[in-house]
């Protein structure tokens, strides 16, 4: 018996699309499958340098100092760093909201801060340049007023760090630390 023959380019083609496409289906099926498993559960999930799949959330990094973070396609917050992102999801993830909370409202803080200072560095530029003391005078103490805010913001975005780190990463499978006899 002879082999059965594609008979013209165009059905070879069609197949060849065909057999591709059931390939791309099959790899997304699983691929989705496989991150539905861990979607209510704090584990990070790498996806290249700058995107990260916590739990429901997504972090992509738009820039180094720019962390988007999305919770199924609804955009959350613009963070600082990926680790204040990171640290919000994981939060969020383990119910832990007042933590998470905190966490988004110093970031935001200290972003608004430091527009707030290069706007203030840039007119008191402006102004010496036009030689009007007093709008200078008026931006430079502006300025000082909003340096000191950062510094408290970023004292008290560091305590909620280093608080959350320490909740999330102590006991992560409701382990103890207490040493048995």
């Amino acid at each position: 018996m002879k082999k059965a023959r594609l008979s013209t380019k165009q059905e070879k083609a069609l197949l060849t699309d065909i057999v591709l496409n059931m390939g791309v289906a099959y790899i997304k099926r699983f691929t989705n499958k496989e991150l539905n498993k861990f979607k209510n559960k704090p584990v990070v999930i790498p996806v290249g340098n700058y995107r990260f799949f916590i739990g429901p959330y997504e972090v992509k990094g738009i820039h180094k100092d720019c962390w988007e973070v999305t919770r199924d396609g609804q955009y959350i917050h613009n963070f600082l760093s990926k680790l204040n992102a990171m640290l919000y999801c994981i939060g969020c993830t383990r119910d832990q909201y007042q933590q998470s909370c905190e966490i988004k409202k110093w970031d935001s803080r200290l972003g608004n801060l430091t527009t707030d200072l290069v706007y203030y560095a840039r007119h008191i530029k402006i102004e010496q340049g036009r030689g009007d003391i007093d709008k200078k005078e008026m931006f430079t103490n502006r300025y000082i007023d909003a340096k000191l805010q950062q510094e408290h913001a970023i004292i008290n975005l560091q305590k909620t760090i280093n608080s959350a780190k320490y909740n999330n990463f102590r006991n992560m499978n409701n382990e103890t630390n207490r040493n048995e006899h």
